[in-house]
């Protein structure tokens, strides 16, 4: 069930009665063109199989350019959004930085789903992409994902973002947030600076404590109770 990006974002619109949509990282917009919200926002530096010349009309609107110039000139004619999806480059900085630059155009039933949250491998993990790709030939890996370190936004929003509650569907890492205090709040690293300089081990010792892994069922009913 939900094993899909757009059955999970949809299932999220659901619960929020989303009517405008943000989707940093749409790439060839194959989550995008399927999510079934009203209003829908597209941000990516360079689209893929012309999905901005097919798909854009009135109610759905494409940006290629860096979500960093989205949020500092074009976001705020838009307002707030219901329905966040951070999906762009797989990095710590720029996905906590996407995630920060979010929270201005979001409100307290916004939801928040972060892609790539589970590195299948320590070689998927990381950071640089040509780094990566190179150590992928050498060593004659046949599975081209890439999750990067953004594992390490979920320590850093556990850390600094009590507020905020949040739980990881199995299998391809995503992590849903909403706005809720998490009870019994203890910090682990208390630095961002250490956060940063975290490995794949780290993330090996931490995930089952950390990411807060959960069946979508049971996700789901906790942001709905959270809601009602």
């Amino acid at each position: 069930m939900l094993e899909s990006r757009f059955e999970r974002l949809n299932a999220l619109a659901d619960i929020n009665s989303a009517s405008k949509y943000l989707e940093i990282g749409v790439s060839s917009g194959e989550t995008f063109i399927r999510v079934k919200v009203p209003k829908k926002i597209a941000v990516d530096p360079c689209f893929r199989n012309d999905v901005h010349k097919k798909y854009a009309n009135e109610n759905s609107i494409f940006y290629e350019i860096t979500s960093d110039s989205f949020f500092s000139t074009l976001a705020p004619q838009h307002g707030e959004f219901d329905l966040i999806y951070l999906d762009g480059l797989h990095t710590f900085e720029q996905t906590f930085r996407d995630f920060c630059n979010s929270l201005r155009y979001s409100h307290s039933r916004t939801i928040w789903l972060i892609d790539d949250t589970y590195p299948i491998s320590w070689v998927a993990s990381i950071s640089n992409y040509r780094l990566f790709c190179r150590l992928r030939k050498w060593i004659k890996i046949k599975d081209s994902r890439w999750m990067g370190d953004v594992y390490k936004v979920i320590f850093a929003i556990h850390d600094f973002f009590p507020q905020f509650s949040y739980a990881t569907f199995p299998g391809h890492g995503q992590t849903v947030l909403w706005l809720e205090t998490r009870k019994d709040f203890t910090p682990t690293w208390d630095s961002l600076e250490k956060i940063s300089r975290l490995s794949y081990w780290d993330f090996e010792k931490f995930k089952d404590t950390h990411l807060l892994i959960r069946d979508p069922e049971t996700i789901l009913d906790q942001i709905k109770k959270s809601f009602a």
